[in-house]
């Protein structure tokens, strides 16, 4: 197939792709505060950058990252009444940031124009399936907690693969080698004060990727190696800071006492299967997973060269793929010693789709030397086309089932927001509100002034609010 023909047969994808991602945009568009924002964005304004973070480190937990983010986002860059740019923009970012590292690595085996259009198709339907297999896109991508705990360490972690990428031919001496390991090793420190699930995931990947780098042989202790070594040194160093936190032991206090290591693996094991089966069992889900799949698998027959790798590389991605996604689950079901939130599993969605797209890429790269291999991508991208579009329409018919409790909740958010100011601006002692009830599930203030999210709300008008009963 023609590079010109290759252009033409990715477009309808990256177009089925973009408009599903734009309408999940869209619903985020609508996001307002809720619940924990409010009690973030109140310690914030308290006590600043550094002694909200000392605050959080010693009274809660150790992710010093998304404190730090508390502060700049909720209270010095968009504030309480620029929340709903904040999921768009991440969307936006993210795409960007996923083809720019994925024509970055393309470039590397191939310097043809076409990549641009095969890397907007790989990183479409990588970045909807991400979103797609997600078990709880409301709270994974729209709760501003959820959102900067879950999903946007995976835009930086994007951010970061694409500067990998671009900094690797530029190591023409060692005083670059070493300022590129030193900004690695702050990236990843920075990046796994996220969560204690992202820095988890964040350890086990480098480790995989480096020791998978050591076996192949060719590249040890080449810039490559060392630059996965000293980021896995980064992200070992934010899980023991996590760890490490005093408000840990608090925090853990509210729940029920880990049990031993059989248990915990058998809750484990069982929350993954689950994680599986919904995506076996939703239309949406599956067709967004096998598209993305052929998507990897047509371009990489797109390479002539192909890529000389040995035949393991490909089945070992597969159980990357498999054991990283199961990796996420383990410290949430600690901590709850329950299943885990559905939320959480944004980042396990993340390592199955990455993983598995880069084994169909190698897969492709292979099926280049079959007798037909222009019907072979002709087969694939039609397929592949079929699959995304149906995934995208799903994707859409559930904007559309959604979006009405989305505007309805922005609206009564304004008013309430705006009832409790003028309540506050009348120097009232408390204001009755309505029943703050969300699309993402979440609790709302109530008539006891002591239940956690009643606190929230009253620290962060400066006035005592009451919900009704639940």
């Amino acid at each position: 197939m023609s590079e010109k023909r290759r252009f033409w047969g990715s477009l309808p994808i990256i177009v089925f792709a973009s408009v599903a991602l734009a309408g999940l945009a869209y619903l985020g568009s609508y996001t307002r505060f809720m619940a924990d924002d409010y009690c973030s964005a109140y310690y914030a304004i308290r006590f600043g950058l550094f002694r909200s973070i000392w605050y959080w480190y010693i009274s809660w937990s150790g992710r010093y990252t998304a404190f730090a983010l508390d502060w700049l986002v909720l209270i010095k860059t968009f504030g309480p009444y620029g929340a709903h740019f904040v999921p768009p923009i991440a969307i936006l970012v993210w795409l960007i940031a996923v083809i720019a590292a994925v024509h970055a690595a393309l470039k590397t085996i191939a310097s043809h124009a076409a990549i641009l259009g095969v890397a907007s198709a790989i990183s479409a339907v990588f970045l909807l399936a991400v979103m797609v297999l997600s078990p709880d896109i409301a709270q994974s991508y729209f709760w501003l907690n959820g959102m900067r705990s879950y999903s946007l360490p995976l835009v930086i972690l994007s951010m970061g693969a694409f500067l990998f990428q671009w900094a690797l031919p530029r190591l023409k001496s060692g005083w670059a080698l070493v300022c590129t390991c030193v900004a690695a090793f702050v990236l990843t420190f920075a990046n796994g004060g996220f969560s204690e699930t992202y820095a988890v995931f964040q350890l086990f990947m480098l480790v995989f990727l480096t020791g998978l780098l050591w076996l192949v042989g060719e590249g040890r202790m080449n810039a490559t190696f060392k630059l996965l070594a000293v980021a896995a040194l980064g992200a070992l160093l934010s899980l023991i800071v996590i760890v490490a936190a005093p408000g840990n032991a608090i925090r853990k206090a509210s729940f029920p006492p880990a049990p031993g290591i059989l248990p915990l693996l058998q809750i484990s094991i069982a929350s993954y299967f689950s994680f599986i089966q919904h995506i076996l069992l939703s239309p949406a889900k599956i067709t967004a997973l096998l598209g993305a799949l052929l998507v990897s698998v047509w371009a990489g027959t797109g390479f002539k060269n192909g890529i000389n790798l040995r035949w393991w590389i490909i089945p070992a991605q597969v159980l990357g793929g498999l054991m990283l996604s199961f990796v996420c689950i383990l410290p949430a079901v600690y901590g709850y010693v329950a299943a885990p939130p559905p939320r959480m599993l944004s980042i396990a969605a993340f390592a199955f789709v990455a993983f598995w797209m880069v084994a169909g890429f190698l897969v492709g790269t292979r099926l280049r030397a079959s007798r037909s291999p222009v019907r072979l991508e002709i087969g694939l991208i039609v397929l592949a086309t079929l699959l995304i579009g149906v995934s995208s329409a799903l994707t859409m018919v559930y904007v559309d089932q959604h979006q009405g409790s989305y505007v309805a909740f922005a609206r009564k958010w304004d008013a309430v927001d705006a009832q409790i100011l003028q309540a506050r601006a009348l120097h009232r002692p408390f204001v009755n509100i309505p029943a703050m009830s969300n699309w993402a599930a979440l609790d709302r203030p109530n008539d006891n002034p002591k239940f956690w999210a009643t606190v929230c709300y009253s620290d962060y008008y400066r006035i005592q609010v009451y919900g009704p009963p639940h």
